[in-house]
Formats: structure tokens, sequence, C-alpha cells
């Protein structure tokens, strides 16, 4: 049965049952339907007279039945279940709001770290592995599915059951196993969502900030959507089909880190950072190089520069080995992307390309793993990224942006970009005379404009009154009274 009739079937089912009167006032539905359902429904509602008001009313009652779950397991004095899904440490962004749930005797809260389906096995293996490693490494619980010898994954049974409540990372939940994708989950689950990064992307057509952010089905079935900031609320309100009324301006809450003074001492510094022996560190200057992973022609944003400049950042980083530490930050998608582009021919390139930046006294490649430690005690990042140069102001250090001609911004990322230095992704003299004058020499000429730019839009605390985390958990605990 191919995609399409098993929509059409699902959202009959569905309809049948509505004319049955399964979704009538009493509390519980039948465990019969799932997401897929309502999944299906959004894929036909522009087809049925009414299909829009008929999924307006049918979502409010789905949140109302997730909801009355949470409440009876409450009065029972029952544990909820609380599942972070995870499909990589570096684009992990709960950790604050994870640890105050789990001060919670309420709820029994976990991270499923899920493998990419969608990759190779060999990158999907080492991906998985690392991320895994990452969360052990710091304390979190942390419920492992993959078993990457048979290249097989478990489901919930395996994990201690369904949780009662799912708090998303990405929405391209196609890319995870099935038994973790939101169609599979019964009703009575409730569904959050906290973007792995902000969203200042867009595409010239402006298709990807419509349909790939405010507007589609992943969107379209969560109770709740944290947005990282009022122009992208207002974003949500406009594009999307339930007008933002799903949607909830807390800031960013990877964001909240910074929002306690951050002081390294040298030995944590140098933890993070690499230096020859022969140089005292703390006269080294610490730069980032965070290149995009869109390097496919045929790519829905295009924003990476990487293929134009790969090994001139090699050549900074040799030239300038007792001048400046550096950490090579790809996106964790630049390994696979890099091999579709056929730039490197295999994994092993491309690892290899890595090992280079590792073999240099005073350079070191990050792949998955955080990188908050790295962007409060750096001096400076050169990048070509999308969600960075909005997390990057957080710490109101100074950022060249590399251009190229195919990048689109949304609303956000048209605020922030005219903050930032700029210079075109091929251009070897710009890049470095940044260097020399704003890294070097600390000729920070538009730190001024980062910081009106920063209260203007991205200061979440001081517009909310609370920190990100601080109201996600208000808006959580809601749910149970």
């Amino acid at each position: 049965m191919g995609k399409e009739e098993i929509y059409i079937r699902q959202a009959q089912e569905l309809i049948d049952g509505i004319d049955r009167g399964d979704f009538s006032s009493f509390a519980r539905l039948p465990d019969t339907y799932r997401y897929g359902h309502l999944s299906s429904l959004l894929y036909l509602v522009d087809c049925l007279e009414n299909g829009k008001t008929l999924y307006d009313r049918l979502y409010d009652r789905v949140m109302e039945y997730g909801k009355y779950h949470l409440r009876e397991k409450i009065k029972k004095q029952q544990k909820i279940k609380v599942a972070f899904l995870a499909i990589s440490a570096a684009e992990w962004a709960a950790e604050k709001i994870y640890q105050i749930l789990l001060e919670d005797e309420r709820l029994e809260c976990y991270v499923v770290v899920c493998p990419l389906v969608d990759r190779e096995r060999e990158s999907r293996t080492k991906i998985e592995e690392q991320s895994y490693r990452y969360f052990e490494k710091n304390g979190y619980d942390v419920r492992r599915v993959y078993d990457s010898e048979q290249d097989s994954c478990k489901g919930w049974d395996g994990i201690g059951g369904l949780a009662d409540i799912v708090i998303h990372h990405t929405p391209y939940y196609k890319s995870i196993p099935v038994q973790f994708q939101i169609e599979q989950f019964p009703l009575y689950v409730i569904n959050c969502y906290i973007p792995y990064g902000i969203y200042v992307a867009n595409s010239f057509n402006e298709a990807y900030i419509k349909y790939g952010v405010y507007d589609n089905t992943f969107v379209n079935m969560m109770w709740r959507v944290y947005a990282d900031s009022e122009i992208n609320l207002m974003g949500y309100k406009k594009y999307g089909m339930l007008h933002g009324r799903n949607v909830l301006y807390t800031g960013y809450v990877k964001m909240d880190y910074f929002q306690d003074k951050r002081n390294f001492s040298m030995d944590e510094i140098s933890q993070i950072w690499k230096s020859p022996d022969s140089v005292n560190s703390s006269e080294m200057k610490h730069l980032i190089i965070a290149p995009h992973h869109t390097v496919e022609e045929n790519a829905i944003v295009q924003y990476s520069t990487f293929i134009k400049n790969a090994f001139f950042w090699l050549y900074l980083a040799k030239k300038y080995q007792n001048k400046i530490s550096f950490i090579f930050k790809p996106h964790p998608n630049l390994r696979d992307k890099t091999i579709r582009a056929n730039f490197f021919k295999s994994f092993e390139e491309y690892d290899a390309y890595l090992q280079m930046w590792n073999a240099l006294p005073n350079a070191r490649a990050v792949e998955e793993d955080g990188y908050l430690d790295i962007f409060a005690s750096s001096d400076g990042m050169i990048m070509d990224s999308a969600s960075f140069i909005a997390e990057y102001l957080y710490v109101n250090k100074p950022l060249l942006f590399l251009t190229r001609e195919e990048q689109k911004f949304n609303n956000l990322g048209e605020k922030i970009m005219p903050c930032y230095y700029t210079a075109k992704g091929e251009d070897y003299i710009a890049i470095e005379q940044f260097i020399e004058q704003v890294i070097l020499q600390g000729e920070d000429t538009m730190k001024e404009e980062r910081t009106q730019v920063y209260q203007e839009v991205l200061d979440y605390v001081t517009l909310n009154g609370r920190t990100a985390s601080e109201c996600i958990y208000r808006d959580i605990l809601g749910l149970f009274s």
C-alpha cells in the first residue's frame, strides 16, 4: 500500500470514528487511534470540506485527552514519564529544563538517543556512539535503543515503556527509527518541541520558512512549540495552520547557560583549547571555525562556503600556531554532506581531514559534543552557519560571517546580520584581516551594535522576566492542574 493510500485509509477511519461519536465529550479516546491519523488528516485537509475547521476541533479534543491522561496518573500517584528524544549531542538544547524536571518527584525523566536511519550505517553508528557517550559522561539518565552490531533498534518496551510526555528536538522525525516517530504514538501522549537551533534561515522562495518551520505536519501535531524569539512567534502566527496557538515564546532554553557569567580558570581553558608547549597559553587568542553543512548544489537552503576554504583554515591554523588556538566545529551533518557532494571521496577521507586539525599543537576538531563552554571561552568565530549567528550573540564576541549569493534569512536573521562582520567565503585577504585586526588587535568596532540587537530581539530573560527553562517548567506544570 502506497503512502497516499495509507493517508486516505487513516483519514477515513478518523472521519468514520467522528461519525460514530468516538471523539465526543467523554474523557477517554479509543486506543486504536494514533497520531498517524492526525497526520493523514493534515495531508488531506485542503481536499475536505471545512477540513481546517475539522482539524482544529479534533486537535483540541486530542490535546484535552492528553491532559486527562496525565491528571489521572497524578491522581493515582503514578510517575509521569518524560522522554527527551535526542539525535545528536551537538544539537542537544534541553539541559536546563531536563535538570529542572528531574527534580520533580512526580516525574521520571530520561534521554533516548535515536540513531539516524537516513544515514549510511558507518555514519549512523558513529553519531549514535558519540552522542550516547556524551550523555553518559555528563550524568544523564540515558536509554540506549540502538544495537550497532546488528544495526537494529528496540522500541519503547525495551526501555521501560512508552513515555507520557515526549520532548522532541528535531522536526525531521522521519530520520529516526519508526518506533519513535510521532505518528506511531497513541493520542494520550503529549508532544513538545524544543528546536535544536534558533531559526534564522530561509530560502529564496520562502518555502523553507513557511513549510519547513512554521507550518508543517510535525509542528501542527505538537501540544507545544517553544519559540526562541517574539519574531519567530509571529512567524508561527502568520503562516501556521494553527496560527501559533500551540506556540509559546519562552526564549531558547539552550541559552540559559549564558545567564550566569562564566569565568574560566587557566586549567579549564587548557581543557578546552590546545596550545603549543613552548607558548604561554594565557597569551593566545581562541577562535572558532564553524562551517555549515549545505555544500550540495540542490540544498533547500544554501549557506556553506566550506568547499572554497576547507584547506585555507588549516593554513591559517599553522600560520598562527603561536598566537591563536583554533577549534574546528563543523555542523553535525557536514560529514555526510561532503561525501554526498563528492568533495571528500569517503568518510575515511573526511576523518583524515579532521585528524589534520587534531594533529596541530594549537587546534582540535569537535564533532558530537557540547559547545557552550567553547562559545563562552572564545574570543571570536568565523563561520557560515545559520543558528549560530543568533546563539553567538549571547556571548557578544566578534563574528565574521562568510557569504555567498544563495544565502537568505528570515526576519530574525535579517535583524541580526547587520551587526556582524562579513566577507565572501573565498576572500582570503578579508578573512585574514579580520583575524589580524579584530581577533589579535582587538579592534572590535561592532560590539555596541551587537549589544543593541541582542537587547531588542534575543534578551528573553528581560522580556519574559524569567529564564526559558523556568517558562517551560511552568507551562508543563499547567498540564497537571
